[in-house]
């Protein structure tokens, strides 16, 4: 009979932990890491417009610097 107040509160606290992980924008490293992830994609789909449509303003504007990053500079022909 002691041990339901206990799980109870272990499953309250690995469910506040779980809806934690799926918002990003508390944690600056999940942030970053979502960014990325968003602007690597967008880079190699050739869609980097696109990430303003579905993504948050925050995620999508580091997603484009990323995707920026990710440019490969011309090389000159002579």
């Amino acid at each position: 009979m002691g041990r339901a107040p206990q799980n109870r509160m272990l499953h309250g606290h690995g469910q506040r932990q779980a809806e934690q992980a799926q918002r990003p924008e508390g944690d600056p490293q999940k942030l970053f890491t979502e960014a990325c992830l968003h602007g690597l994609k967008a880079k190699l789909c050739d869609d980097v417009d696109a990430l303003d449509s579905y993504l948050r303003p925050q995620v999508a504007q580091l997603a484009r610097k990323v995707a920026e990053a990710l440019e490969v500079p011309e090389l000159a022909t002579t």
